[in-house]
């Protein structure tokens, strides 16, 4: 009963901190923004283009769509149609203000109009000079647009992210805790030799699997500072922190209250991902796998539960990735054998992009995605669907029926799909 009561204060203790960190956190996100509202047209200088492109609306008016990059915020607006600018340029510009809400504002992306746009930079500028190696071995921007986001998670254009969607292997493609489980993997298999070497001759007192793993953690929030602190990403790093602290304390790893403290974590410290989709996919990618291993992982052994688990996990966010990304094809369904081989991809074309041959494979990447079968805009799933979708998924921790009936109801889109 003591320690029941000592675990409770705990729980309460850390969700105390977070509210008061998350408090601080949108004082001074308020303070920013009134700030930023002091005038309704500011100048913004050597602002970077993430994102170009021509869209025409539902009233025949072609223009030019620009997603850009400041420091504290990017931001969308609209220029010329024939205005060519590239991505990654760099540009002056003055926007408007007036219409920026608190909301928008906190969520570090919105739309601003804007005027007196001036290029000052055609050839793209990246924020970090390695990024362009790995981009400047190919020729294709399709090409350089993937692999921009699988190791850098640079922006995509609408082509490529409809051929991703095609795939259903947009988890692949945004850098999230799939890529820290392989990149810790990788470097923990590589490291491992040299350093008990020195281990055992020099230092045979300390922990070999503690200190990589701290060595390989300090990596990793290097790699977050570098590709931008990505949502899906902070919210896996800091899952794989704070597990490692509950297995440092020889405490359960896979549980629901560890999941909850870890978003707790991840709002306190970044509020803006209270609006941040790939934020939101994260964690209910954790939270079915989380509930597959609660009901199901008992009754089969370890090669069974691989397979079911990749099977009952995209099944699970079909309901979810539908309301955002309303395209739905039974292409999709490779994405479970491509998950699969994702694990041997990925290490093989990071080491080629290393020794500078990364273009080796672009012929058999534009076939891959050229390649789509018949599929639908399914447009059906409401807000209100979703949310009723998530508190049942929510319940069913308690009910295993509950889990079954949430993950079998996501096969409906593709019976109408038929």
């Amino acid at each position: 009963m003591k320690r029941w009561v000592k675990k409770y204060q705990e729980f309460l203790f850390l969700g105390f901190f977070c509210l008061c960190v998350f408090s601080l956190n949108l004082f001074y996100e308020y303070r920013q923004f009134l700030a930023f509202k002091e005038s309704k047209h500011i100048y913004l200088k050597d602002i970077s283009v993430l994102l170009s492109y021509i869209k025409t609306n539902e009233k025949g008016r072609t223009y030019r769509v620009l997603k850009l990059a400041s420091n504290d915020f990017n931001f969308y607006t609209t220029t010329a149609k024939d205005k060519e600018i590239s991505n990654y340029a760099k540009l002056n510009l003055r926007a408007i203000t007036s219409k920026v809400s608190f909301k928008d504002y906190l969520s570090k992306s919105f739309y601003m109009p804007s005027y007196d746009l001036n290029i000052t930079s055609t050839e793209p500028v990246f924020k970090h000079k390695i990024i362009p190696y790995f981009l400047n071995q190919h020729q294709d921007e399709k090409i350089k647009e993937f692999y921009g986001a699988l190791f850098f998670a640079l922006s995509v254009s609408k082509e490529l992210r409809n051929d991703v969607n095609h795939y259903g292997i947009a988890h692949l493609i945004a850098i999230s805790g799939y890529h820290i489980a392989l990149i810790f993997s990788l470097l923990f298999f590589c490291f491992a030799p040299l350093y008990s070497f020195f281990q055992k001759r020099y230092f045979p007192y300390r922990n070999l699997r503690l200190d990589l793993s701290v060595m390989i953690f300090v990596f990793l929030l290097f790699y977050a500072y570098l590709i931008g602190f990505v949502p899906s990403f902070v919210r896996s790093l800091v899952m794989a922190l704070f597990g490692f602290y509950l297995l440092a304390k020889h405490n359960k790893i896979i549980h629901f209250g560890n999941l909850f403290f870890s978003v707790l974590i991840c709002l306190a410290l970044f509020p803006q991902l209270l609006f941040s989709v790939g934020f939101l996919f994260s964690v209910l990618g954790v939270f079915f796998i989380f509930l597959y291993l609660h009901h199901f992982a008992s009754y089969f052994n370890a090669f069974i539960n691989i397979i079911l688990l990749n099977l009952w996990t995209f099944l699970a966010m079909i309901i979810p990735v539908l309301h955002f990304f309303p395209l739905i094809s039974f292409q999709q369904f490779l994405a479970i054998p491509l998950s699969a081989a994702f694990v041997v991809f990925y290490p093989c074309v990071l080491f080629l992009h290393l020794i500078g041959f990364g273009g080796l494979v672009d012929s058999y990447l534009l076939d891959f995605f050229n390649f789509k079968f018949h599929a639908l805009n399914f447009a059906n799933i409401s807000l209100n669907l979703l949310l009723a979708y998530i508190l049942l998924v929510l319940i069913s921790i308690r009910f295993k029926w509950l889990a079954l009936f949430c993950v079998v109801l996501n096969l409906v889109p593709f019976y109408i799909l038929l």
